[in-house]
């Protein structure tokens, strides 16, 4: 896949991952990623990871790359405490930390992937 169509696919993540943040409890959606076989926790680990991973495919440039998937973090920082002003969702650290750790997993395949397949359209 191109980086011409991976940036588009990072961005749109990036969106989903806001919306589906930012949902009230009672949603239909929310409702719905409740009765997924895997846990909340699990989700937030992927979703990050996932974001970061687009990012270091996505972006050319390998420092730009690094510095975008990083600010992703910030993003899961702002969005739990987005979630404190949304009806039946909560504020929790351990949300942040999962974030993290998503991030920097993500980080790491990217840069292992980058080593073993050269950068997309480089």
């Amino acid at each position: 896949m191109s980086s011409r169509l991976l940036y588009p696919l990072w961005l749109l993540s990036i969106l989903l991952v806001t919306l589906g943040s930012l949902l009230p409890a009672t949603s239909p959606v929310m409702h719905a990623i409740g009765r997924l076989p895997v846990g909340a926790k699990a989700l937030h680990f992927c979703a990050y990871a996932w974001l970061a991973l687009l990012a270091l495919l996505a972006i050319k440039n390998r420092s730009l790359a690094v510095m975008a998937a990083l600010a992703i973090v910030l993003l899961g920082v702002a969005l739990e405490f987005g979630q404190k002003l949304v009806p039946g969702r909560g504020f929790e650290v351990r949300d942040m930390f999962i974030n993290g750790a998503g991030v920097l997993t993500g980080i790491a395949i990217g840069m292992l992937s980058r080593r073993m397949v050269p950068v997309i359209g480089a």
